[in-house]
């Protein structure tokens, strides 16, 4: 690691010139948390995710959801390797999908081995820092109505004997298909499954089997309870006000029984409830926290088009109406590395956290699936600096790709209490290589580096007495 080139450290201000870092060969550049040591489980404070510090959390993560049997990402090559690229790269979480077609082949019957390979790769992940947010994922329900693969098992298909054309594929299916929309409804009317018990009861006992595997994992983010609900035969009632009577009367009692089945084996991880499909295009969002469970957030999507998102607007909207916290957990599904870039400098605008959706995920040549790691994922564009811990309270932060420069203004007042943060708690900024090749030079004002020359991670201690702290990191 280069020695210090030069610095003058104090306690108001700072400035360094820090040289890159070279981890050791074959090591993680976050390392694994010791056995014996309690990782704590991430809440929220209003808007801010937050930690046991009380420090704001903020996410940049990635999709890992493999759509092809035997529906867990290790089959499709994801190993440590790729968990290490991703935290060589900044990225602390990831949203983990599992197929409840593959959790309940039969119902009422679960394959446990299954669930263990999900298990497996959360536990990888640990080892790197990386948090894991466990999705039940589904894209059109399953391939006997129209879907591209089979996320929800097809006991629970109930079509009424409508067709499945017209069927253009996915994702117009949605809107096209008889079949696919008679599913739906039919869900949403809880319909009996072959043993005669609601499939909804069916997808709430479900969810308890999976969290009770997660419950005691570190590192466990939390429960993602379904991926876009597809309001069935009522979607034109969606556009284009957006849908507050499926959102408040059917979805959110669903999303409840799900919550609830959750929290009888796990009270400590946040559920991540989410919106109707057609949110991801902009409509505006109605769902409420369909518990008014004090530990749920909000995760919605962003497919907006055009240069005015409203997709993150409200979502972040939604979730400020319910004193909870908002994460885009889905965004991307793109190689136009000018519109990720735009997003994510929105984003950072919002200081939002934001889970990216690789576009390899769905189709590379010569393999339908890869997984969002090395070259699959959108670099510069995706990795770049922010500031994952923040000791008090964000007030904005912004990067400039072009110029190089990354800046960052907080309140050393925790959020939501509004007291003083603990005397050294520690604010954490990732600062990728790709950006600051030949290293980087701190300006700081009303706290000091304490990390070491040339770190990935910039780590702040404010100054005693100091209110706020400003933070400029620039090429030399």
């Amino acid at each position: 690691m280069p020695l210090l080139s030069s610095a003058a450290r104090c306690i108001g201000s700072a400035v360094l010139l820090l040289g890159p870092a070279t981890p050791a060969a074959g090591a993680p550049a976050v390392p694994a948390a010791p056995a014996a040591v309690a990782v704590p489980v991430l809440g929220h404070t209003g808007r801010w995710l937050t930690d046991d510090q009380g420090r704001v959390i903020t996410l940049h993560g990635v999709n890992l959801v493999y759509k092809k049997p035997p529906y867990f990402p290790a089959a499709g090559g994801f190993g440590a390797q790729d968990a290490r690229f991703l935290a060589d790269n900044g990225f602390n979480a990831v949203r983990l999908g599992f197929a409840w077609n593959a959790v309940e082949p039969q119902p009422g019957t679960y394959d446990d081995a299954y669930i263990d390979q999900i298990l497996q790769t959360q536990q990888l992940l640990a080892q790197y820092g990386i948090h894991s947010l466990v999705d039940s994922h589904q894209d059109a329900f399953n391939e006997s109505v129209g879907a591209s693969w089979s996320g929800f098992p097809a006991w629970a298909v109930y079509p009424d004997g409508l067709p499945v054309e017209p069927n253009p594929g996915f994702p117009e299916v949605y809107f096209t298909s008889p079949a696919q929309k008679q599913t739906w409804t039919n869900f949403w009317h809880d319909h009996p499954a072959p043993d005669g018990v609601g499939l909804q009861e069916h997808y709430a006992a479900m969810w308890a089997h999976v969290a009770q595997r997660f419950a005691d994992q570190p590192y466990v983010l939390g429960y993602d309870l379904i991926n876009e609900p597809w309001p069935g035969w009522d979607w034109p009632t969606c556009f284009p006000d957006g849908c507050p009577a499926f959102e408040g009367e059917v979805l959110a009692p669903f999303e409840a029984k799900a919550m609830n089945a959750i929290r009888t084996v796990d009270r400590r991880h946040l559920l991540f409830y989410e919106p109707s499909l057609t949110n991801d295009f902009g409509t505006p969002d109605w769902m409420p926290n369909p518990t008014r469970d004090p530990n749920a957030v909000l995760g919605f999507h962003d497919y907006c088009l055009g240069e005015t998102d409203t997709c993150l607007t409200n979502g972040l909207a939604r979730a400020g109406a319910d004193g909870t916290a908002g994460v885009l957990t889905e965004f991307g599904a793109t190689t136009d590395a000018t519109r990720l870039t735009r997003l994510t400098g929105r984003y950072d605008e919002a200081m939002a956290s934001w889970m990216f959706w690789s576009y390899a995920q769905n189709q590379t040549p010569g393999h339908v699936q890869q997984p969002p790691t090395g070259p699959n994922l959108m670099d510069p564009a995706i990795v770049r600096p922010y500031p994952r811990a923040v000791a008090g309270t964000p007030r904005q932060w912004a990067y400039d790709p072009e110029a190089g420069t990354f800046t960052l203004r907080y309140s050393t007042r925790s959020a939501g209490s509004g007291r003083p943060v603990a005397a050294g708690a520690r604010t954490e900024v990732y600062l990728p290589a790709a950006a600051y090749p030949g290293g980087y030079r701190v300006q700081v004002q009303g706290a000091r580096v304490v990390s070491a020359p040339g770190a990935r991670i910039l780590e702040l201690v404010a100054a005693p007495g100091q209110a706020a702290v400003q933070v400029n990191v620039t090429r030399p």
